[in-house]
């Protein structure tokens, strides 16, 4: 059996041992940890289809700049976005340690930019806070809660608010350019 089909299996196994999981306790979330403009933040494991390397991106045209282009993943076309560009934060060059993190919505497969993949997680749901009303780098709708584990804060994301946000802001590019 070839290196790539025991990769797809053992993710298969993955994602079927976190929905048991999260079936078995609904208070405990299992979540990829990533880093972007030197913070911590984290989706649902059931979410990441897959951590890849960064590759390149086609570009398309009259598009916002947060939107990086495509990818083609055995046949699968996937939009790439920046959330650094999306919610204005400082730029920076992509390196060995940034990643595309490929998730999926409701309506989607999408890839994400990130600067580093950090761990794996589980969380209990009383270690979630609501969004505090103080201003974050990110906007506030495409944030789940904010977790406290041990001496890190880790900033839960909604993909699915996530990507509408990203619709939104390539169907009204107006709004993406901040004054």
């Amino acid at each position: 059996m070839e290196q790539k089909e025991v990769e797809k299996i053992l993710k298969g196994v993955q994602h079927s041992k976190a929905d048991a999981i999260e079936k078995e306790d609904p208070d405990i979330l299992q979540l990829v940890c990533f880093k972007l403009a030197d913070e911590e933040y984290a989706v649902k494991i059931t979410k990441v289809k897959e951590v890849l390397r960064i590759q390149k991106i086609t570009p398309v045209p009259q598009m916002p700049d947060f939107t990086l282009g495509v990818i083609n993943i055995r046949g699968h076309i996937i939009p790439v976005f920046d959330l650094r560009k999306r919610f204005h934060l400082e730029e920076k060059e992509l390196d060995e340690t940034s990643k595309l993190l490929v998730a999926s919505t409701q309506t989607a497969m999408i890839g994400i930019i990130v600067d580093e993949i950090l761990d794996n997680i589980k969380i209990a749901s009383s270690q979630i806070n609501p969004t505090p009303i103080i201003q974050l780098k990110i906007d506030k709708k495409c944030i789940f809660g904010i977790a406290s584990l041990e001496n890190r804060m880790i900033i839960i994301m909604d993909l699915e608010k996530l990507h509408e946000d990203i619709l939104n802001g390539i169907n009204t590019p107006d709004l993406c350019i901040k004054p």
